[in-house]
C-alpha cells in the first residue's frame, strides 16, 4: 500500500511570534493616526485666519440685554481637525487570512476616525500628511458606503461632528428650514447611530455639535442682526437625541450644547446595557 503522508506548510517565523510582537510589528507598517496641534498645520508664515461673523447674543431674563458674539466658520468650529493620517502600507493583508484579520483590527480598531453629519450627508474626514513637505490634503468620503460592513464594525474610536445650519443657510442650501430642517438633520443621525448600536464595542466617542442655529430679528433701528439665545440651543441640540440609544461607551464627551444636556447624554451612552435597560 502507498505510504500517504500530509504534507505539512511550514509555518512563517511571523506567525511563530507572539501576538504582542506581530501586532508591534504591524502597527509600525499599517495607516495611524496622530493628534497635531493645528497651529502646526499651517505654512511656514502662513497667518490665523480672522474671518468670523458678529452674532447678538440675548442674556439675562427679563430684561434684553445683549452682548455681541464672534461666530467662526465652520471650519474653527469642528473637532478632530488635530486628526491626521500617517500614510502606511496595506500590502501586508494579502499575505494570508490570519495575517489580514489581525492587521484589519489594528487598522480599524486603534485608530480615530472623523466623521461630519450633516444636512445631506455621513462623511469620512480623511486628513493624510506627507512627511517630504510637511503638507496635510483632505478628502472626504461618504462614510458608510465606502468600508464594509465588516470593517465598520470594528471601529471603536469616533470623533462625530454634527452641523445644524440656520434657517436661512438651509434655504439657501438645502431648499428646507424649519421644524423639517431639523427633522432630516436628526435623520441623519440616526442612520450613524444604527450602525453604532450594532458595534460590539466603542472605546471612546466624541460628538460635537456645530450649532448653526440662530434667528435673524430685526431691531428698533431697522437693521436685521444675526440672534442667538437658549431657546435656539434647547432645540437644536435635540438633534443628538438619538445618541440615547447608544450603552456601554468606555469613554464620551458630548460638546456644543448646554451643560445639563451634555451630563445626560454622556450619562446615557457609558451606561452599561443592565442600566440602559
Amino acid at each position: 500500500m502507498q505510504n500517504l503522508s500530509i504534507q505539512h506548510e511550514p509555518v512563517s517565523p511571523l506567525l511563530r511570534m507572539p501576538i504582542e510582537l506581530r501586532r508591534q510589528i504591524y502597527r509600525y507598517v499599517l495607516p495611524s493616526t496622530l493628534r497635531m496641534d493645528t497651529r502646526l498645520q499651517r505654512l511656514t508664515g502662513e497667518e490665523e485666519k480672522k474671518e468670523f461673523n458678529l452674532t447678538l447674543v440675548r442674556v439675562g431674563t427679563g430684561v434684553e440685554l445683549w452682548k455681541v458674539q464672534q461666530t467662526f466658520p465652520k471650519s474653527d468650529r469642528e473637532t478632530g481637525n488635530d486628526v491626521v493620517w500617517q500614510r502606511g502600507s496595506i500590502g501586508i493583508l494579502a499575505t494570508n487570512h490570519q495575517v489580514h484579520d489581525e492587521c484589519v483590527d489594528i487598522m480599524y480598531g486603534e485608530n480615530i476616525f472623523v466623521i461630519d453629519v450633516s444636512f445631506d450627508n455621513i462623511t469620512f474626514r480623511y486628513r493624510w500628511l506627507i512627511l517630504s513637505s510637511n503638507l496635510m490634503p483632505s478628502r472626504a468620503f461618504p462614510f458608510l458606503e465606502h468600508f464594509s460592513q465588516r470593517n465598520l464594525m470594528k471601529i471603536k474610536n469616533y470623533i462625530i461632528n454634527v452641523e445644524h445650519v440656520d434657517d436661512y443657510t438651509g434655504m439657501i442650501k438645502y431648499n428646507c428650514q424649519g421644524i423639517g430642517l431639523a427633522a432630516r438633520i436628526r435623520r441623519q443621525v440616526e442612520n450613524l447611530v444604527d450602525l453604532l448600536v450594532a458595534a460590539p464595542y466603542l472605546n471612546r466617542l466624541q460628538v460635537h455639535l456645530i450649532d448653526g442655529a440662530v434667528g435673524r430679528e430685526r431691531f428698533p433701528s431697522g437693521r436685521i442682526h444675526r440672534v442667538q439665545d437658549d431657546r435656539y440651543i434647547h432645540q437644536s441640540q435635540t438633534v443628538l437625541d438619538p445618541f440615547k440609544s447608544l450603552y456601554g461607551v468606555r469613554r464620551a464627551m458630548i460638546t456644543g450644547v448646554s451643560l445639563e444636556y451634555a451630563k445626560e447624554l454622556e450619562d446615557s451612552v457609558v451606561a452599561s446595557r443592565i442600566g440602559a435597560e
